[in-house]
C-alpha cells in the first residue's frame, strides 16, 4: 500500500503543476465542464461530485461493439464482470460475493430494477435494448446517502435515449457464432404534442458450449422485449412516460437426477410515470411512480430415491415426481424530489422514496411474503471558498424486514485548483438490509405427481430444507476516499485517480444454494487500493479510454473475495476513417484475488464499421471480433467456448 500512495502523489504533483489559480467567474461559470447527475442527484460537473464517478456514453458504447449490457461495465475501474452462464451475469464494484448481485444499486431512467424477492438484480431481466442507451453514469463508492440501502458499494444509473435524439426508423440485424441471431426495429415520432421512442426486439444465442468435461452446455437465452419512452412539454412542467414488456426462456443443464429439461419461461413488465416542474427557476421538483413484475416459470421432472422426498418406507427404488422453481414478484415505487438553489453558494436536493416489494414462491417461500421501506434523502453542496467546496448528504432508512431504523452519512470536500482541475476528500457510510430470502424463506422443493404411487400418497417434500434467519442485521460499510479530477479541455483529456480504504461489516456471504443456505452476519472484509481512468478525445475522429485498479483484500472468509480482482485494466482506443469507416480495438483484463493463475479473464475485441449514405438512408455493415487470450473458464468452472475466436456481423438501416 505503501508504493500505491506514493504512485499516487506522484501523479498528483505532476497533474497539479499543469493547473494555474483562477478567476471567480472562471471557477463557477463554465457550462462547458461535463456534468453529471447520478452522485447527489444534484446536476453537478465532474469536478465538484461527492463520489468517484465514471461515464460510458453512447459513442463508447457503439465502439465498443459489445451485445449484451452487463459487458459494458468491464469498462470501469475497479468492476467485476462475470457469467454464471450464458444469459446470467453478475456485475459489482470491487467485487466481493460472486453469488448474487445483491450490494448494487442499478437504475434505469431512476427507476431499480433490483428483485428484493430473490435478492439480486437479473441483468437479463431488463426489457431494454443496448442501441437504446444514450449513457451511463457509475457512481464508484457506497451511495446509501442518495439511493437507499441497495447503494451499498455503488450505483449504475443507465439513461436511456430522449425521443428528439432517436433515429425516426432504425432497423438491425446481427447474426455470429454461438447461433447469435438479433433483430431491433426501433421508430421516433410524435403523438399528442408529445414526443416517443419505441423498440422492438428479439434476441438469440447458445451461451458457452461446453464444460469442464468436454460436453455440450445448455444454457441458451431466447427473448422478445418491447420498449416505449413518451415525452411531453406542458407549459410549467414535463410528463414522462415509460413502459417495457419482456417474454423468452432460457435453457438448464440437466442435473443427475432430470427427466425433463428444467428450462425456465420468463415474462417481465415495467411502467414508470414521471412529472417533473419548476416553481421557480431555482427550485425544482418531481414526482415519480414505478410499478414492476416478473413471473418465472421452471417445471419439470426428476427421477429421485422416495426417501428424499419423505416416504422411506416407498418399495420402489426410484420414483418420478414433478418439480418447480416458480415465483412472482412484484415492486412499486413512489418518490418526491424537492431541488432548490438557495444562492450562487448553495445548492440543495431532498426528498422520500417509499418502496413496497412482494414475491410467491411455493418452493423459496411455500407462499407470499412482502417488505416495506421508506427512505428519507437530503444533500447540499456548499461553496465555502472560492477554491473550496463542501457536499453533505444523509440518508435514513427502516425496512420492515429487519424494523431498524438507519442513518447512512456521506461527506466530502474539494479544493479546486481552477474550474478544471480538483482534489477530493470523501467519507461515507453505507447500509444493506436483508432481503426477504435472507429472512424469510421457507425453501424447499415440493414434489408433485409421485410414480408409482405408495400408498395412495402423490406428494411429498425434499428432506433438506432451508429457512431464512429474521434476526439478520444489515451490513455496513464505512468508505473513505482521495481523489484528483483533472480536465485538460484544451486537448480533450479527462483523468480521475482515487486511493480508497473500505470497511465492510456484518456481511452475509453464505451460499445461497439449498444445501448451504444458513445466512448469518459472520463475516467481514477490508479493502484498500487505488484506482485510475482516462477518458482522451483530441478530436470527433478519436477516442481513447482506458482504466486499471488494483485492490488489496483482508477478510475472514474467501467467499468475500471471490469475485474481487488484485488487477483490474482495460483499454478502448477508436478512430473514423474519412468519416465513413471506424475501427475500434478493446482489451480487458483482470485477474483474481485468489484463483490467480485459474480465473485470469483476458480479450480482445475488434470493431470494423463502414457506413453507406443511399439517398437519405444510412447503411452500415460492422464486424466484431473477440479473442480469448487464456483458457480459462469464465467465473465458474463449466463456461467455455470451443474457439478462441468468436465474430460477429451487423447490419443496420438509419432514416
Amino acid at each position: 500500500m505503501a508504493d500505491a500512495t506514493r504512485h499516487f502523489l506522484l501523479l498528483l504533483l505532476v497533474a497539479s503543476s499543469a493547473a494555474t489559480l483562477p478567476s471567480h467567474a472562471q471557477l463557477w461559470d463554465n457550462e462547458a465542464l461535463p456534468v453529471v447527475l447520478t452522485p447527489a442527484r444534484l446536476k453537478q460537473s465532474r469536478s465538484e461530485v461527492p463520489a468517484s464517478v465514471s461515464v460510458i456514453d453512447r459513442q463508447m458504447i457503439i465502439a465498443s461493439g459489445i451485445r449484451r449490457i452487463p459487458e459494458l461495465f468491464r469498462l470501469i475501474p475497479g468492476t467485476s464482470v462475470g457469467a454464471r452462464d450464458g444469459w446470467n451475469h453478475v456485475v459489482s464494484y470491487h467485487g466481493t460475493n460472486y453469488r448474487d448481485s445483491r450490494r448494487m444499486q442499478v437504475l434505469v431512467d431512476g427507476r431499480s430494477i433490483y428483485q428484493a424477492g430473490l435478492a439480486t438484480v437479473n441483468w437479463n431481466d431488463i426489457p431494454l435494448a443496448i442501441e437504446d442507451i444514450e449513457r451511463i453514469e457509475v457512481v464508484r463508492g457506497p451511495s446509501t446517502a442518495s439511493y437507499g440501502a441497495n447503494a451499498f458499494l455503488g450505483v449504475i444509473n443507465i439513461i436511456t435515449r430522449h425521443p428528439d435524439d432517436a433515429d425516426k426508423l432504425y432497423l438491425q440485424a446481427r447474426k455470429g457464432d454461438n447461433q447469435v441471431e438479433d433483430y431491433l426495429l426501433s421508430h421516433a415520432g410524435s403523438f399528442e404534442g408529445g414526443k416517443y421512442r419505441l423498440s422492438l426486439q428479439s434476441r438469440r444465442d447458445d451461451g458457452f458450449e461446453v464444460n469442464r468435461d468436454g460436453e455440450d452446455r445448455r444454457d441458451s437465452d431466447n427473448s422478445d422485449t418491447l420498449n416505449l419512452r413518451y415525452e411531453k412539454a406542458l407549459d410549467q412542467a414535463n410528463i414522462s412516460l415509460a413502459m417495457g414488456y419482456k417474454q423468452g426462456w432460457v435453457t438448464d443443464d440437466f442435473a443427475d437426477i432430470d427427466v425433463t429439461s428444467p428450462d425456465t419461461r420468463h415474462r417481465n413488465h415495467f411502467v414508470s410515470a414521471k412529472m417533473s416542474w419548476d416553481l421557480s427557476k431555482d427550485h425544482h421538483q418531481h414526482l415519480r411512480i414505478d410499478y414492476s413484475g416478473q413471473k418465472q416459470q421452471k417445471e419439470w421432472q426428476a427421477v429421485l430415491p422416495p426417501a428424499f422426498i419423505g416416504q422411506p418406507t416407498h418399495p420402489s427404488p426410484l420414483v418420478r415426481v414433478d418439480a418447480n422453481e416458480n415465483s412472482r414478484q412484484t415492486r412499486q415505487d413512489i418518490e418526491f424530489q424537492d431541488t432548490m438553489v438557495w444562492s450562487p453558494d448553495l445548492k440543495t436536493v431532498a426528498g422520500i422514496h417509499i418502496k413496497h416489494n412482494r414475491v410467491s414462491s411455493e418452493t423459496y417461500y411455500d407462499g407470499s411474503r412482502r417488505s416495506d421501506s421508506i427512505q428519507l434523502f437530503a444533500n447540499a453542496e456548499y461553496r465555502i471558498s472560492d477554491h473550496v467546496t463542501g457536499n453533505v448528504g444523509a440518508s435514513w432508512e427502516r425496512d420492515s424486514n429487519d424494523n431498524k431504523d438507519h442513518l447512512s452519512p456521506r461527506v466530502s470536500l474539494h479544493y479546486h485548483l481552477n474550474n478544471h482541475h480538483s482534489f477530493r476528500a470523501v467519507y461515507s457510510e453505507a447500509v444493506r438490509s436483508p432481503d426477504l430470502l435472507e429472512t424469510t424463506a421457507d425453501w424447499t422443493y415440493r414434489a408433485k405427481n409421485i410414480t408409482p404411487t405408495h400408498n395412495g400418497q402423490t406428494t411429498g417434500e425434499y428432506v433438506v430444507k432451508a429457512t431464512g434467519n429474521p434476526d439478520l442485521r444489515a451490513e455496513k460499510i464505512s468508505s473513505r476516499e482521495i481523489g484528483y479530477y483533472a480536465n485538460f479541455q484544451h486537448i480533450g483529456l479527462q483523468w480521475d485517480i482515487k486511493l480508497f480504504r473500505d470497511h465492510l461489516s456484518n456481511l452475509v456471504s453464505d451460499s445461497t444454494a439449498l444445501d448451504k443456505f444458513s445466512p448469518e452476519n459472520s463475516n467481514r472484509l477490508r479493502q484498500q487500493g487505488i484506482e485510475t481512468e482516462l477518458d482522451y478525445r483530441p478530436s470527433p475522429n478519436w477516442l481513447f479510454h482506458a482504466s486499471y485498479a488494483y485492490i488489496n483484500s483482508d477478510t475472514t472468509t474467501q467467499n468475500e473475495e471471490s469475485f474481487t480482482p488484485s488487477n483490474n485494466f482495460s483499454a478502448l482506443l477508436s478512430y473514423k476513417f474519412l468519416s465513413n469507416t471506424q475501427l475500434s480495438l478493446s482489451r480487458y483484463y483482470s485477474q483474481n484475488t485468489r484463483r490467480r493463475g485459474k480465473n485470469t479473464f483476458s480479450r480482445s475485441d475488434l470493431r470494423l464499421a463502414h457506413t453507406l449514405n443511399l439517398r437519405g438512408t444510412e447503411v452500415q455493415l460492422a464486424y466484431v471480433a473477440r479473442y480469448q487470450h487464456d483458457d480459462n473458464s469464465e467465473l465458474l468452472s463449466d463456461n467455455f467456448y470451443r474457439e478462441e475466436l468468436r465474430q460477429l456481423f451487423t447490419l443496420s438501416l438509419r432514416y
